[in-house]
């Protein structure tokens, strides 16, 4: 990649090259856009959000579901000096209660949406008594379907690397929505430090169908990829939950080298799969498959990579990794090429501060933890007992970071922010984790630990196990710990969701 210090920097740098991005519809609908197209429509729509109103650090909240519409809006708020503010559009009240929420907390943001999604938020805020919000909002708003003419161009604004780029918020639809701060500085230590390591180039082909509001989606399969003048093909996420069997048609059909996909992904793209074999696909251009954002599964990873094989898909690339937003996505990656590593605990020795023991994986206590590599260039991580202090290899604790590519805070939240950070410094993620031969392995979120009998229980562990069950139906089990009033001690729980009748 340039070593561009911007993100605006890095469009200008790259209209000029003749790289384009791939939008997928369908199995045969595509749409292919150069990056110079992209950066002439990005200063068109900039011209009218300029008439809007929109100045130099305002925020505007983009509300989409086409991925073209996203990317065009997005670099136009960046060469304006506008800061985006991405926000997942669903068809739930939650998701339009979460836009009320940030763009009450933003003050007086922008909008970009479509008109039937202003109508939709228009219907909710009155029944829920958000009239004011709405109102405000309204009058800010700038709708995709009056976008026909952008022959002219707007006024670019030079960024600084300390700039804020754009706002990543957390879920908010029943309590107040965090938003993590990232700097152009951020995004491009991100960029630089996973291009080391996973050695991203013009050679590559990418495919994705993760959502464009989810930082992997967002940073890592649409900024990386750019940076790195990737030919990216994305594909909407509703089309990958219709149609998973299509995801791994188009990565063969299009030589994609670099997938990507969280847990959930791999389970449903097999539970569709059923017991067919993987007819017509020739996977053998694949180097590395992402998989992220949330708990890794290793049976899971060795079922998939197993189910594939039929297809050439190399057993080493399922590339298990660890990041989160406020990292600019990326924390830690393995090394290119090399084959799952697993450690097998016992789960009953896993509290916080104590030392690990590694027990055969026929034990009945075991539980397997795959390794999510070392720090990207550019970050730094350590394991922290409950005061903060360092542990050493080899005992589960809080996993802190700190690095060039680490945000400096969420938007205009001194109580989060006072939580989020140590005295000297770090970053507490919320997970728990340990080293082991010098390599991150993560075990669950601190905050859903459930404490039983004096023993501690990671719920995704628990409910892995029982998902082992037959008939039951995938991503129907939930694990929780629940505390009766008056009770002193918490109780192991498990929902499930099952159609039909219980033996």
């Amino acid at each position: 990649m340039n070593d561009a210090t911007t993100l605006t920097e890095l469009i200008e740098a790259n209209r000029t090259r003749p790289h384009r991005i791939t939008y997928l519809e369908g199995e045969n609908q595509t749409r292919e856009v150069s990056f110079a197209e992209l950066y002439e429509r990005s200063l068109g729509i900039l011209y009218h959000l300029q008439r809007l109103g929109a100045r130099r650090g305002d925020k505007l909240i983009l509300f989409l579901t086409d991925n073209e519409q996203f990317i065009d809006a997005f670099w136009a708020a960046v060469l304006g000096g506008i800061v985006p503010v991405p926000v997942a559009l669903g068809i739930s009240d939650e998701h339009r209660m979460k836009l009320l929420r940030i763009a009450r907390r933003l003050g007086k943001p922008f909008l970009y949406t479509e008109r039937r999604s202003l109508e939709r938020i228009g219907a909710f805020a009155a029944q829920a008594g958000e009239e004011e919000v709405y109102a405000a909002l309204r009058e800010r708003t700038f709708l995709v379907d009056d976008l026909d003419d952008i022959s002219r161009a707007g006024s670019v604004q030079r960024a600084q690397a300390g700039d804020t780029a754009f706002i990543q918020f957390s879920s908010g639809s029943t309590s107040e929505p965090k938003g993590v701060v990232l700097t152009h500085g951020n995004i491009l230590a991100n960029c630089r430090g996973s291009t080391e390591v996973a050695g991203f180039g013009e050679h590559d082909v990418s495919l994705s169908w993760m959502p464009l509001t989810h930082d992997m989606g967002l940073i890592g399969f649409h900024l990386v990829m750019f940076a790195n003048r990737v030919h990216a093909h994305l594909m909407p996420t509703e089309l990958f939950i219709r149609r998973p069997l299509l995801w791994l048609g188009l990565a063969s059909k299009v030589r994609a080298t670099i997938l990507c996909s969280p847990n959930f992904g791999y389970r449903h793209y097999l539970k569709v799969l059923g017991e067919r074999a993987p007819e017509g696909l020739d996977l053998s251009a694949v180097r590395l498959i992402f998989n992220g954002a949330e708990p890794i599964s290793v049976e899971l990873c060795e079922e998939f990579l197993g189910r594939l094989a039929p297809a050439k898909l190399n057993r080493n690339a399922m590339y298990p990794v660890y990041g989160l937003a406020e990292a600019s996505l990326a924390v830690s990656f393995p090394a290119v090429g090399a084959p799952l590593r697993t450690i097998t605990l016992n789960r009953h020795r896993m509290s916080a501060g104590s030392p690990v023991e590694l027990v055969p994986a026929s034990d009945r206590h075991a539980v397997r933890l795959v390794s999510e590599g070392k720090p990207i260039p550019y970050c730094r991580v350590r394991i922290a007992d409950d005061e903060d202090r360092e542990l050493p290899e080899d005992r589960i604790g809080h996993v802190h970071m700190r690095g060039d590519n680490v945000t400096r805070g969420y938007y205009e939240d001194p109580e989060a922010n006072a939580a989020a950070f140590t005295a000297d410094g770090w970053l507490r993620t919320g997970d728990l984790g340990l080293v082991h031969g010098g390599e991150l392995y993560i075990s669950g979120r601190a905050k859903e630990i459930i404490f039983v009998n004096g023993q501690n229980y990671y719920p995704h562990d628990l409910e892995a196990i029982v998902q082992r069950v037959p008939g039951l139906e995938l991503g129907k089990v939930v694990a929780a710990g629940v505390r009766a009033r008056e009770a002193e001690i918490e109780q192991l729980v498990v929902f499930v969701l099952h159609r039909g009748t219980v033996a």
